[in-house]
């Protein structure tokens, strides 16, 4: 599988979250890794709690204070993206023995929400937030 690497052209004209963005490429690339431990995967999790309670909060106070019109669209995606991300959870800690398994579907998620989410619909509060409206 070819791994995803930061281009510019993901950019959404804020440097902060475009580095948050930039941190979930990064996880993604770990979850490639075929000697993953359960600690590992254990770590990623964190992580990504961190990023979703990181994240999804400065996006969308800096969506709201550029009075983006689909906020609400927007945040909806968020909380279904953390509704999975207690579901995914919930599943390694039940079968913590198949953790393979589990950061197969955990990388297949993210990388499908990395291109699906951020490259289209972070794409499109681009031009709003940069511009000066």
């Amino acid at each position: 599988m070819t791994r995803l690497k930061w281009q510019e052209s993901y950019s959404v004209g804020d440097a902060e979250i475009d580095r948050q963005h930039q941190n979930l490429f990064s996880l993604i690339d770990r979850l490639e890794d075929r000697d993953l431990d359960v600690s590992t995967v254990s770590v990623i999790f964190e992580k990504l709690d961190t990023y979703v309670e990181e994240h999804f909060s400065d996006e969308e106070d800096k969506l709201a204070e550029n009075a983006y019109p689909d906020l609400e669209p927007h945040i909806r995606q968020h909380h279904e993206f953390r509704d999975w991300l207690e579901a995914a959870k919930e599943s390694f800690q039940q079968e913590s023995s198949n953790h393979h398994a589990i950061s197969q579907n955990v990388h297949d998620f993210l990388r499908d929400w990395l291109l699906n989410h951020i490259l289209t619909a972070d794409q499109a509060y681009k031009e709003w937030m940069t511009s000066d409206t």
